[in-house]
């Protein structure tokens, strides 16, 4: 992006400037991570059938699982909120104890904010703080080869023709990346959160780490009523993607982890390749999920 390729001179201070889930600035010897998102309706959710808690639930949740994919814990969120004209007190009320709770759910208080109201449509941005918390924080640009590559949970079908599903009910992969971070004997090297798609965002880890990806189409954890095609470019899962050379648990907490693919040296061609059923390999663009098709 513009930002990324104009942000290449930073000072000192700057420990992890644009470019993945979050930034970082040293302030004295402690590094604090840095994160913002927003949500707007029409594109993230459909304000007219989605309750407030839901979109509430969301709005947070999309910023800690930044969080979850630099293996950091939430330190607090601050919020920017502009609000439809149409939207009574009483539900701007909901909608902001709302957020409150979720974020106190995840140990990230709600410590401030701005409110403007206006003509336009619902458009909530958070900013949330982390701390690495005796982990380095886990990069995209940190894959290597031998590297096998793993994904939690389930991927695709995150929306339905209604707007709904399960984009308003995930939760950030908090523990989990903990756990994977702070274990020496998995390995973890990249780490990337899934909100753009698998092709997308793994896309993502190959090019800055320098490698190229092999998946294996049977592998990947399809979601009940979403298949390969869904499970690579749909978006907005909120689960993690990561590379690691050592014992990957099948699942942490619960969750499922599951390996899909490999690292691989890149040789001039697509840097994600995918191998199906009767071993046939074929490119997969970064091509993922864009928002403008559930506007």
């Amino acid at each position: 992006s513009h930002i990324y390729a104009a942000s290449k001179q930073m000072p000192d201070r700057v420990a992890i400037g644009p470019g993945d889930d979050m930034g970082a600035i040293t302030v004295g010897r402690q590094t604090v991570l840095m994160t913002v998102d927003q949500v707007a309706d029409g594109v993230h959710f459909r304000l007219e059938n989605t309750p407030l808690d839901r979109v509430a639930h969301k709005a947070v949740v999309r910023n800690l699982s930044d969080v979850a994919a630099m293996a950091a814990v939430p330190l607090g969120a601050v919020v920017a909120a502009s609000l439809p004209e149409t939207l009574h007190e009483s539900q701007a009320n909901e909608l902001f104890d709302a957020m409150r709770e979720v974020a106190e759910r995840y140990d990230c208080p709600l410590v401030g904010g701005d409110i403007a109201v206006w003509s336009g449509p619902l458009i909530l941005t958070v900013t949330i703080f982390a701390d690495p918390a005796g982990v380095e924080p886990v990069l995209r640009s940190s894959a290597q080869l031998g590297d096998h590559v793993y994904v939690t949970g389930q991927l695709g079908g995150a929306w339905d023709e209604t707007g709904a599903g399960p984009h308003l009910t995930a939760e950030p992969r908090l523990a989990v990346a903990r756990a994977l971070a702070l274990e020496p004997a998995i390995g973890l090297h990249a780490m990337i959160d899934l909100s753009d798609g698998l092709a997308s965002d793994l896309y993502h880890i190959a090019e800055q780490s320098d490698v190229a990806a092999e998946i294996d189409t049977t592998a990947i954890p399809a979601r009940p009523g979403s298949n390969f095609n869904g499970a690579l470019t749909d978006g907005e899962d909120y689960e993690l993607c990561f590379t690691a050379s050592g014992a990957v648990p099948t699942a942490i907490e619960d969750v499922p982890i599951t390996r899909i693919g490999r690292i691989t040296p890149h040789l001039d061609r697509e840097r994600i390749t995918a191998v199906d059923a009767i071993g046939r390999a074929f490119p997969v663009t970064a091509k993922g999920w864009e928002h403008h098709a559930h506007g």
